[in-house]
């Protein structure tokens, strides 16, 4: 198989998921979403791409967590990113929902 055959499995794997899938970067911006996310939140992709996953999470998570990766990039300690928990997530509407 050529990269392009490769890439191309991984893109329909990742559309195809029944998870939501969120890729961001090392500034928290979003980079990808996968079809199940956009349904899970309610927003198209173009409107999550580029912007910080925070949108997608109640103020009270939402306000720390650029400082949280910013730790984490320099510690390379998993203390609040790098480990598993549950965060509410928030739909476009505003209303708060539970996923683990």
């Amino acid at each position: 198989m050529n990269i392009t055959d490769a890439v191309k499995r991984l893109q329909a794997v990742f559309n195809s998921a029944v998870d939501g899938i969120i890729i961001i970067n090392d500034l928290g911006q979003i980079e990808e979403v996968n079809d199940a996310a956009c349904r899970l939140f309610n927003y198209h992709a173009n409107e999550l791409i580029g912007n910080n996953v925070s949108m997608l999470m109640p103020e009270d998570y939402g306000k720390n967590h650029n400082s949280y990766i910013n730790a984490y990039k320099e510690t390379r300690s998993p203390k609040i990113i790098g480990n598993g928990r549950e965060v509410p997530g928030m739909k476009k509407v505003g209303k708060y929902f539970h996923f683990g």
